[in-house]
């Protein structure tokens, strides 16, 4: 992590999850993938990861971008704690060199979508990162979230939702059918997403 970078909270926004906030920043925070930080998931050397666990509210942080979206343990703690996390933000969050792995959307240029059934479901994990990157994903960092694709097993797979995205309530029902439709349309009539927790 760089230490001559500070931030400015721009925005501060609600989102579809009543327990998450997304404070937009002056400038990114990640250049490229996403980063989830969640408790005792962080190094020790990390001062801001560990200045927002330690409030004991904060159940997940999400950085993708030039945003971070929190995940506290339960909505009515916005009213008492919002301040103090922009401060937390705003005095401590550093750059971090490098998200979570994340797959490059140019695999699909050459991808004929009549040869994905045929593939390992390594490789089916693979061109569905790369579908859900081209689409899904940035409409879920819209509203402070993201998606983790755990595995695909032959037409199923197996999605955890990030950030905001993380126990709102439409997750389970209309966004998760969005996602299913869109990688049927895109790759398979046959695919079933699921949700792993």
């Amino acid at each position: 992590m760089q230490e001559t970078t500070t931030y400015k909270v721009n925005e501060i926004e609600l989102t579809p999850n009543p327990r998450a906030v997304k404070f937009i920043l002056d400038q990114t925070v990640l250049d490229s993938g996403s980063k989830t930080i969640e408790n005792g998931g962080y190094l020790d050397s990390d001062t801001f990861a560990t200045n927002m666990f330690n409030l004991d509210i904060v159940d997940l942080v999400y950085c993708r971008e030039n945003f971070i979206s929190v995940t506290l343990q339960s909505a009515d703690l916005w009213v008492i704690f919002k301040d103090k996390i922009k401060n937390i933000i705003e005095a401590d969050l550093k750059k971090y060199e490098e998200g979570d792995d994340e797959v490059s959307s140019s695999i699909l240029d050459d991808f004929d979508k009549e040869k994905y059934p045929q593939l390992s479901d390594d490789e089916k994990v693979i061109i569905v990162e790369a579908v859900l990157d081209t689409s899904i994903r940035p409409a879920l960092a819209n509203d402070g979230g993201g998606i983790e694709v755990i595995e695909v097993e032959g037409t199923i797979v197996r999605i955890r939702y990030q950030g905001a995205c993380g126990g709102c309530p439409s997750s389970t029902g209309g966004t998760l059918r969005a996602i299913e439709n869109h990688l049927k349309s895109q790759l398979d009539p046959e695919i079933k997403v699921h949700t792993y927790s």
